[in-house]
């Protein structure tokens, strides 16, 4: 990942307070926060990842996730996931209901082939 992503990614979170501090550090108003500061706030940001990523961390396709439409971010034209929020999905009534009609379509075209 590119330190640009890496910046987009923490401006996507970021509390309107911290974009305006960061965005001032930017423009050279304010001084930078110290290092101890800059390791603690870190860890409060969560990673967006790839579908690829995301299958691989749950054990499933690519391609299944696509289909259960899980939800998304859209960074630089690319399709970008974070896996707290496919965990939420998952356990969601949305996401019932959803495979609710895969499963639907999926009786349908094998009663057609038959």
């Amino acid at each position: 990942m590119t330190l640009t992503e890496e910046i987009i990614q923490a401006a996507l979170v970021a509390p309107d307070a911290r974009k305006t501090e960061a965005l001032r550090v930017l423009r050279g108003e304010n001084h930078p926060v110290d290092a101890e500061t800059l390791r603690r706030c870190a860890g409060q940001t969560e990673q967006f990842l790839t579908l690829k990523e995301c299958a691989r961390r749950l054990g499933l396709h690519e391609s299944t996730l696509w289909k259960w439409q899980v939800p998304k971010h859209t960074l630089g034209g690319r399709a970008k996931f974070r896996m707290s929020e496919i965990e939420a999905y998952l356990a969601s009534e949305a996401f019932k209901q959803r495979a609710e009609e895969l499963r639907v379509q999926d009786r349908e075209r094998r009663a057609l082939r038959s």
